[in-house]
């Protein structure tokens, strides 16, 4: 008799055959089973798929990205599922089967975080921890149709009432490649999502959290008014400590700056700052709104803050690695360049490049403190 699966890969898909194989490979010999739910690709993704040893199971695209999502834990039959997407991959398949093991021992029946790493192919981070691990016990389901969310599902069934699933984290750490997307397919991606979302307020329209992610959309894809008027309505029905609200008042005051309003958005970033002193993507923007408004001895203490905070916990919000690196280093290098400090800016634009190797703007940083010196000499 064969042994029931004790880790099941539950996947969505629809022409991810640039990505797939990636996806799959590093889970080999980490789980015992792959399910994929194909909703209408046409460049071959399931033929991959099934190649690399998956079941397959064809459905219609609902427009609900949680209809999908459960239609592949529905295809299950390992005691607990890992969810990935197809532009996904564990970051270190050889120690995944001991820490989804070791997570199972320690917190049977618990809804289990991952750290998600994005990558955006230019060497920038970003990282968020995520509900990825799920008991398969028919009660852990995801609910909405864009941004879904894992719940506890009553006996009623999938449509009756849910809670909030007991949560353990886990060590797996998630590379996610998807923002490295080309700039046709992040607009595509973008609007579909400007799209489900405000289709998904037309039916929740007190949904916080969905409003913090139409803001979110909208300041990507450089609307900022639309994305300002989104976030308040977000802010407006944050529940207390929920780890979006941070990040709200962040990409808020990021649409301010983009639209010339420096001093309202360091008014209402600088308003939170004590709560959160150990959030370098706080710390950073402030720095860059000081920088804005002429406040240099302010703007290099924040951006000195923010080195200071390498390697300190991100918590569960969704953190940008570069805020506590390369980044306040460049910004140091051009304060120093601007204000003639050249051994200084030498200084913090090599700083830079050591902790990010191809960042391209300290490079010519310092291309042009050596012209110069050239020129001078």
């Amino acid at each position: 008799m064969t042994p029931q699966p004790r880790f099941s890969l539950c996947t969505i898909v629809r022409d991810e055959a640039r990505h797939l194989e990636r996806c799959l490979a590093s889970v080999r010999g980490v789980v015992d089973e792959v399910c994929v739910v194909d909703t209408g690709s046409s460049d071959g993704t399931p033929e991959i798929a099934e190649g690399l040893g998956a079941r397959v199971v064809r459905v219609a695209w609902s427009e609900d990205f949680a209809a999908a999502r459960n239609a592949s834990l529905a295809m299950a039959r390992g005691e607990w599922i890992l969810v990935l997407d197809a532009d996904e991959e564990l970051a270190s398949p050889d120690r995944a089967r001991a820490q989804l093991e070791a997570f199972a021992g320690r917190w049977p029946g618990r809804a289990g975080r991952v750290r998600l790493t994005n990558v955006d192919g230019e060497g920038g981070r970003s990282s968020a921890a995520l509900t990825r691990i799920l008991p398969n016990d028919g009660r852990h389901r995801f609910r909405g149709r864009i941004h879904e969310q894992v719940v506890r599902v009553e006996e009623s069934g999938e449509k009756g009432r849910a809670s909030e699933p007991l949560r353990a984290d886990c060590a797996l750490e998630v590379l996610h490649h998807g923002y490295a997307a080309g700039e046709i397919e992040r607009r595509s991606k973008l609007e579909r999502n400007v799209r489900l979302l405000e289709r998904a307020l037309r039916d929740e329209p007190d949904d916080g959290y969905l409003w913090f992610q139409l803001g979110r959309t909208r300041a990507l894809a450089r609307d900022h008014a639309a994305a300002l008027q989104a976030l308040e309505r977000a802010l407006e029905r944050c529940p207390d400590g929920a780890a979006w609200g941070i990040q709200a008042l962040e990409i808020g005051a990021g649409s301010l700056r983009a639209l010339g309003h420096s001093q309202q958005a360091f008014e209402l970033l600088g308003g939170v700052a004590a709560g959160v002193p150990d959030r370098a993507d706080t710390q950073f923007l402030l720095a860059l709104l000081q920088l804005d408004l002429g406040r240099l001895e302010g703007a290099e203490r924040g951006f000195l803050r923010c080195l200071e905070l390498a390697g300190a916990p991100v918590g569960a919000a969704e953190s940008d690695a570069s805020a506590s690196s390369w980044a306040p280093a460049h910004n140091l290098g051009v304060m120093h360049e601007c204000l003639g400090r050249t051994a200084e800016a030498e200084r913090w634009y090599r700083r830079a490049l050591e902790l990010h190797p191809a960042c391209r703007p300290s490079a010519e940083g310092l291309a042009r403190l050596r012209a110069a010196a050239a020129e001078a000499s």
